[in-house]
């Protein structure tokens, strides 16, 4: 087969994925298996510090708006979904560092030293790093080929992109994430490759469980993706309910675009201000306890 057939293939293969399903896996990613394992054990060693040492990384110490986009957040410190009241997980936030930017979701985030965590802040930004130059652009700039925009939309909107990186722990029994959507344009999920089938998605009327497998990341499609589709890719519901013999650390990437952008979809039903779709998220989880992406019109 020509690589030009092979390529064609791939990407009728990604638009039904991003059509019928709204999440499938990546393999082949770039990213090495011991950056992951890194991040993963560093993770490990924080939460497991004192409660009074981790909190002081919470909100509180942020100096970025809105505060609670970066630091640490204790168990049942955020609620996705009303119904369910706050989840059963822990939670460290941070993003693109950057000194001096003082725009919403931009900034430097108070991270531990390696005092404190050993590798936690270096193993992160390591891991943010690789996902940023080795599978943001390809997987973007394929996700943005099948929305038909104009050439080097991508590249124009996604020059200076906006990520939410988090690390999550979930306790071995009972730790959840509650029902939502994600807001973003795509989700990188990394997570350990355990048996247990913690993370699950909504196809067909029923929550149907994802597997981890081996050497791949789980990717999903966030709202603002849904939209610039004209609502033809799916942004799919899920959640998380982790029971089993050891507690669950998952790592994942909420992908924006730059958030100085305005964006139309190509036929013109939506158009949005990504600062504004962002921050009215935040009030939704953090101020109103209202949920996460769609999580209101899920019931």
């Amino acid at each position: 087969m020509s690589s030009d057939a092979t390529r064609l293939e791939e990407q009728q293969r990604l638009r039904i994925a991003c059509e019928e399903y709204g999440f499938f896996y990546l393999i082949e990613h770039g990213i090495p298996k011991e950056q992951i394992a890194q991040a993963i054990d560093s993770s490990r060693r924080f939460f497991a510090l004192p409660q009074a040492t981790k909190e002081r990384y919470g909100h509180a110490s942020q100096d970025v708006h809105p505060a609670t986009a970066r630091g640490y957040i204790p168990l049942h410190g955020e609620m996705l979904h009303p119904d369910a009241g706050p989840d059963p997980k822990e939670m460290f936030d941070l993003g693109i560092e950057k000194e001096g930017d003082r725009r919403p979701f931009a900034g430097i985030t108070r991270l531990p030293d390696d005092a404190v965590a050993p590798g936690f802040a270096r193993s992160l930004l390591a891991l943010q790093a690789t996902v940023l130059n080795e599978v943001m652009p390809q997987l973007g700039g394929a996700l943005a080929d099948l929305l038909d925009m104009e050439e080097g939309w991508f590249r124009h909107h996604f020059s200076s992109p906006t990520v939410l990186q988090r690390v999550i722990r979930y306790p071995s029994t009972g730790g959840a994430a509650a029902k939502h959507t994600d807001s973003g344009f795509f989700t990188l999920l990394l997570q350990e490759e355990l048996s247990t089938r913690s993370l699950q998605v909504w196809f067909h009327g029923r929550w149907t469980p994802v597997p981890s497998l081996p050497d791949s990341l789980v990717v999903n499609l966030g709202d603002m993706l849904q939209a610039l589709s004209d609502d033809r890719f799916k942004s799919t519901p899920h959640q998380v309910a982790h029971n089993g013999p050891a507690e669950r650390i998952s790592l994942p990437f909420f992908i924006y675009p730059d958030i100085d952008a305005r964006l139309t979809s190509r036929q013109g039903k939506h158009t949005f201000s990504v600062a504004e779709k962002m921050l009215r998220n935040f009030e939704l989880v953090w101020e109103e306890g209202n949920g996460g992406g769609r999580a209101r019109e899920l019931q």
